[in-house]
């Protein structure tokens, strides 16, 4: 299928975020997902919010937890947080029980 310009795109969804590794946040229906170009949603899985991808991840907000994403919206490991912030050289931030520290890409702790 063909690339949409933002103007199709946001006649499709109430929110068009900007394209990151491929994909775009939406938003339609009070819940948010990703998109391929051509606007189609990238996976069936709806969240409360998410994020742009980045090193390959992105992350997600369902029932009052935060955690990453693939491309094609499995989970990227099974730990819920507080709070999960963007990859960058292959670690985030991460809040749990008043606690910040750096996870992994596979969601482990870094110290």
């Amino acid at each position: 299928m063909e690339a949409k310009t933002k103007a199709e795109l946001l006649k499709m969804y109430s929110f068009v975020g900007s394209f990151s590794e491929g994909l775009a946040e939406v938003k339609s229906g009070g819940k948010e997902f990703h998109i391929s170009p051509d606007g189609t949603p990238a996976y069936e899985e709806r969240f409360d919010m998410v994020g742009s991808f980045f090193e390959g991840l992105a992350w997600v907000r369902k029932d009052g937890k935060e955690f990453h994403i693939r491309p094609d919206g499995t989970p990227a490991y099974g730990e819920r947080f507080n709070v999960v912030g963007s990859f960058s050289g292959g670690m985030a931030t991460a809040y749990k029980d008043g606690e910040e520290f750096r996870i992994r890409l596979d969601g482990t702790r870094v110290n």
